[in-house]
């Protein structure tokens, strides 16, 4: 089990097996550390619920790839998700809403409600700012500028791919840390206290 050694941020992806935000399939994240991505790891997560065609279409994962992963309590016990999150200095995603969205719902459908609160911020919203002259802030397009690759919708290079995002808008800003950049750029971090979830503005 990878155990960060500095102060870090962790980057978080989920992917859903319908258009329940608490039916999370799957759960990618990396964890960056004095400036770089030290790890980028990956579990699938049975979500006890239905998969849609559409869904699969975009993710490409199955009810039979999950019918023998961890159910989503099981995952954050099995991976210690719950100290890395408490240890971490800030918690970012890729379009934020979605993601956090995603994990309050899977955490009221399995009334987890002492998981640890934390402070949030959105590659997105941070994107538009950066780079307003691209036609659209998608992640992939987002790759596409940066010229580095990405397989979309699969949750480990997705998270690495907005950790990758994040350290390249602190360049460009000559910002420190994602405070500072949150602040240069007039955002504000949203959070999840509980089921208190509080939009980015």
């Amino acid at each position: 089990m990878y155990r960060p050694t500095h102060p870090y941020t962790f980057v978080m992806d989920f992917e859903t097996a319908n258009q329940s935000s608490a039916s999370i399939c799957a759960f990618g994240w990396a964890i960056v550390e004095s400036g770089k991505i030290t790890h980028v790891d990956q579990v699938l997560i049975n979500p006890e619920d239905r998969f849609s065609g559409w869904n699969i279409k975009v993710h490409g994962i199955r009810s039979s790839d999950v019918a023998n992963a961890p159910t989503l309590p099981e995952m954050l016990d099995m991976y210690e998700i719950h100290e890395l999150i408490r240890g971490a200095d800030h918690v970012v995603a890729h379009n934020a809403s979605f993601d956090v969205g995603a994990l309050k719902g899977a955490l009221a459908k399995y009334g987890l409600d002492d998981f640890p609160h934390f402070t949030f911020s959105c590659t997105l919203k941070l994107a538009r700012k950066v780079y307003p002259f691209l036609p659209n802030h998608k992640l992939n397009t987002l790759a596409d500028h940066l010229g580095i690759t990405l397989k979309h919708h699969d949750a480990a290079d997705d998270a690495r791919v907005a950790a990758e995002l994040l350290l390249d808008m602190l360049r460009q800003t000559r910002t420190w840390n994602i405070d500072e950049l949150n602040l240069k750029l007039g955002l504000r971090p949203g959070y999840l206290r509980g089921m208190d979830y509080s939009y980015l503005k």
